[in-house]
């Protein structure tokens, strides 16, 4: 029996707000065509698989990697090839899979307001259909000549960068060096390789697609900045996901190590000290109201700014027109709440 699967749809979803439709405006034929390409990716499946799949297409987010991957890849003309298209897929099916298995890591209980995979079916099936999608990631990487290479470097990076944050948690001294090399390899690279290689797909110019390169990874970086603070200051309900877990699994993000910067020695040490054991409720509630009120949040979102800062000082001196999407999109970045 056959069963249609909607994966993924990429059009901005229901709820989108205008400015981001207004940045996608340009790649909306491009979206409509990733859309249908993972539709007939995922058309024919077991029963069970296919519940599963279902229900993770609407973890659907805003689609902003595969959306830089294809504004990038109009760098040099009004059209992106189906290469761009499967490429596109590739970056948002990884990025999905590792949605899934973050969820289980944080025993998360939503994503997108929707009951994650391991809560409602076990961690076995969690672990084994975002492996279930990075195969069929990397089976389409190679249909792209020299694209399988690049991508299964980008997700080793990634889970490297999962495994250098497991083996940091309960390590509140950890700074902010270690910190951004976590971040850098676990979100960061995604976000760079996705607009490394839509120019890259177009013959762009190397000197330009090492500038890409640079402000993917710099707008990743303020990416996860900006979704550690969230952790401390978003609604759940419109952030979509379960918010305070970094606390309670021991992960130490820029908002904490900004507020230990900024206490006294021996409020500082006392804070380190109870930050490497497990916390009870009413400690996770007193760092967070700290974070809020002794500037360390303010902080951390200045960090986030001069990355924003800095990705878009690596667009001078490309196509204006699309310039001013990619600054755009590293503004929303800056500005979300979800």
């Amino acid at each position: 029996m056959t069963t249609e699967v909607v994966f993924s749809p990429l059009l901005p979803p229901e709820g989108t707000g205008p400015e981001l439709k207004e940045i996608y405006a340009p790649i909306t034929r491009d979206l409509e065509r990733l859309d249908v390409f993972l539709r007939a990716e995922f058309q024919s499946v077991e029963p069970f698989i296919c519940q599963l799949l279902s229900h993770i297409a609407r973890f659907r987010g805003k689609q902003i990697r595969p959306a830089i991957l294809l504004l990038t890849g109009r760098l040099t003309g009004p059209e992106v090839t189906p290469d761009h298209v499967k490429i596109a897929a590739v970056i948002e099916l990884i990025h999905t899979a590792t949605l899934v298995h973050d969820d289980i890591l944080d025993d998360a209980a939503l994503r997108r307001n929707v009951e994650t995979i391991h809560r409602r079916w076990g961690e076995r099936a969690g672990v084994l259909v975002g492996d279930f999608i990075y195969s069929r990631a990397f089976s389409l990487s190679t249909e792209v000549p020299g694209m399988a290479a690049v991508l299964s470097a980008t997700t080793h990076t990634i889970c490297e960068g999962e495994l250098l944050q497991i083996a940091n948690r309960f390590r509140p001294d950890i700074g902010e060096s270690v910190y951004f090399d976590i971040i850098r390899k676990k979100t960061a690279v995604l976000y760079a390789i996705a607009a490394y290689l839509g120019g890259i797909l177009s013959g762009i110019d190397p000197g330009d697609a090492a500038k890409l390169h640079e402000f993917g990874m710099d707008l990743g970086m303020a990416f996860q900045v900006i979704d550690d603070c969230l952790d401390y200051s978003g609604n759940e309900a419109v952030v979509g996901k379960s918010l305070g877990t970094d606390l309670r699994q021991g992960k130490v993000t820029l908002p904490l190590i900004y507020l230990l910067e900024g206490m006294d020695r021996q409020r500082g040490a006392d804070l380190l000290a109870t930050l490497r054991e497990p916390l009870d409720r009413p400690t996770e509630e007193w760092i967070a109201r700290a974070v809020r009120e002794e500037g360390a949040l303010h902080e951390a979102r200045e960090r986030a700014k001069a990355f924003v800062d800095s990705a878009r000082s690596q667009l001078a001196g490309l196509d204006p027109a699309l310039r001013e999407s990619l600054e755009c999109v590293a503004d929303y970045v800056l500005r979300r709440q979800n």
